[in-house]
């Protein structure tokens, strides 16, 4: 069943207000902190860099809560986690100001904040913050309170997750890799080929006074070191649209090619059903999703990029494998709904809104997907199977379990040459090794 879309907060344009009310939803599991970040970049009443604090705050208290949380404790009387939702999140905000963000000057760390809280929950939380600080400054003067932090709370990972991280890492491993969960995730596009080259976008941004480079991965893909081509309406999405190179390395795997019966399940809003239809405009493609509303979305979207349009199914991909799409595909895409932990460094927030109790459900809906997906394939199609999460249960598991139980099937090897490609010929992409967000992608061919 699909979820109705939830209600936005109205920004203010103050970040030290809207930044705690977004960190609320994003934690409540409501909102994904990307969605909120851009939709606000894009729509800021006031100062573009009141923008950009905001984005900061946002991002920064995420990736480093529990650093920020060690800190404050020895100024709170009770947890952290059982003050008031706002003063919470206010309380972290005008910690990371105090120990990472350089720029804020330090007279503005403590009084915005309480001018914020003040707007936010009143004069006795005002009073509150004023006091936590004011000690946080205290402090700060005689040394920096970071030091003698464990490396995972340096890099907020919970210890079952810093325990998942840890497996999936072939090694040798070093804690100083944990920094890269820190950072800020790279800007990354894919070029739209119906309507220009890598080559030719690269120089269209220089033009444009953006500095950008080519993914030294994904074929179509571009990194944005300096600039912000997403608020140009003629860039974006006619010529190119928001992709994380390892994403775009999932379709690349597939490789359609026009004349295709092509099914993307698990669609959503459509970044890769118009990567199919870029890579093999005469493809014949159907996008299938439960949530109706993202078909349309996706369709949209293939429209704005001068794409061919999918047709579309609102159908749970299982549901398909008993009727008439039965062993009709040439190729199929399944991008599985997953837990997401691969987005460690994008969405900072699964660290804290997925519990490792999350991983084996998902696995079980995962081999459920890819037993159907597998069915819909003609004799001799071939089949990529997907997950933005690193965990082994969710990726090398649930191919080899399915292996297992099928007949005619085997693992196709991607043909990458690339330190993520494994033995069999899976990709195996670690986010704080790759710098991209963590998946796993298998191509599996049913014989003919």
């Amino acid at each position: 069943m699909s979820r109705p879309s939830p209600r936005r907060t109205p920004i203010t344009g103050d970040p030290r207000v809207d930044a705690p009310r977004a960190l609320v939803e994003i934690l409540s599991g409501r909102r994904r902190s990307t969605d909120i970040v851009n939709e606000a970049r894009a729509s800021w009443p006031g100062d573009p860099r009141d923008a950009a604090l905001f984005q900061a705050l946002v991002m920064g208290v995420l990736r480093r809560r529990l650093a920020l949380a060690a800190v404050l404790a020895p100024f709170l009387h009770r947890k952290l986690e059982n003050s008031p939702p706002l003063v919470r999140e206010t309380l972290l905000c005008m910690a990371l100001q105090t120990l990472y963000l350089d720029r804020v000057p330090a007279h503005a760390r403590v009084s915005a904040s309480v001018d914020a809280i003040r707007r936010l929950a009143g004069e006795s939380a005002a009073k509150f913050v004023n006091a936590v600080g004011r000690n946080l400054e205290r402090r700060l003067a005689q040394g920096d309170p970071r030091l003698g932090l464990p490396p995972e709370v340096l890099a907020s990972l919970p210890a079952p997750l810093l325990a998942r991280v840890k497996a999936a890492d072939p090694g040798p491993w070093d804690d100083a890799l944990l920094d890269a969960l820190t950072a800020d995730a790279p800007s990354t596009l894919r070029v739209n080929r119906i309507a220009s080259t890598r080559d030719a976008a690269l120089a269209d941004l220089a033009a444009r006074g953006m500095t950008a480079r080519p993914t030294p991965w994904a074929v179509d893909g571009i990194l944005i070191d300096d600039g912000t081509p997403l608020a140009n309406h003629k860039l974006v999405p006619r010529v190119m649209v928001p992709q994380d190179e390892a994403s775009q390395l999932v379709v690349e795997a597939l490789a359609p090619r026009d004349g295709e019966s092509i099914l993307d399940l698990c669609a959503g809003t459509g970044i890769k059903t118009s990567h199919l239809y870029s890579r093999a405009p005469k493809a014949r493609v159907r996008a299938v999703d439960l949530d109706g509303g993202k078909l349309v979305r996706c369709v949209a979207l293939c429209k704005a990029m001068g794409l061919p349009q999918p047709e579309t199914t609102t159908s749970d991909a299982r549901a398909l494998a008993a009727g008439g799409l039965a062993g009709t595909a040439d190729a199929v895409l399944l991008d599985a709904p997953c837990t997401g932990l691969g987005t460690l460094v994008r969405r900072p927030e699964v660290r804290y809104v997925r519990s490792d109790g999350d991983v084996a459900p998902a696995a079980v809906q995962q081999a459920e997907l890819l037993k159907a997906a597998v069915c819909l394939l003609k004799p001799g199609g071939r089949l990529v199977y997907a997950v933005c999460s690193f965990t082994d249960e969710e990726g090398p598991a649930v191919v080899q379990a399915v292996l297992a139980g099928t007949t005619g099937l085997r693992v196709d090897p991607i043909p990458l040459d690339a330190p993520f490609r494994a033995a069999d010929g899976t990709l195996r992409i670690l986010p704080w090794r790759h710098g991209m967000d963590g998946f796993y992608v298998a191509c599996l061919r049913k014989e003919g």
